[in-house]
């Protein structure tokens, strides 16, 4: 298992973030760079939110958050327990894209959750079929499909 060190995000870490926002492969997920950034600065002194910078090696490579199921109105996460956990992330230097490293983190990520929450829960895009594999080799089971309140459709995972 790899040595991967999660961080919290500073605002510091913005600028690194608005480049790896502005990446092809991120932008497909997670559009509008401005939007989220914007999100990333008002979340920063909400304890609700836990948001991460992935390391390897000192080298930052991903971003990951992680907040309670009820702290924001999702719906797709209405029907989760008390406790649960919900997550979102994303590699943003595509240097270690295809490699193996987003099982790695989410894995190591979710154990630590897993020692104090009774449930941690992800809403994937049903067409990111990429990224489903990749919740599933961490232990991710497909829960049920769910529309957001944006109205798009998501498979909710839990790793139980």
């Amino acid at each position: 298992m790899r040595n991967y060190t999660f961080r919290s995000l500073t605002e510091a870490d913005l600028p690194l973030m608005r480049r790896w926002l502005q990446a092809a492969h991120v932008k497909v997920w997670w559009p509008d760079a401005d939007k989220q950034i914007a999100l990333m600065e008002k979340d920063m002194d909400n304890t609700a939110i836990d948001m991460r910078v992935v390391s390897l090696i000192n080298h930052p490579f991903a971003y990951i958050h992680d907040h309670d199921a009820r702290a924001f109105p999702l719906p797709q996460y209405a029907d989760l327990p008390h406790g649960a956990r919900v997550m979102a992330t994303f590699v943003g230097d595509n240097d270690f894209m295809g490699q193996g490293h987003s099982v790695g983190y989410i894995d190591a990520h979710v154990r630590t959750l897993r020692v104090k929450y009774p449930m941690v829960a992800a809403g994937v895009g049903t067409t990111d079929t990429r990224t489903i594999s990749i919740y599933r080799q961490a232990g991710f089971k497909n829960r049920r499909l769910a529309t957001t309140g944006e109205g798009r459709l998501v498979q909710v995972m839990t790793h139980l």
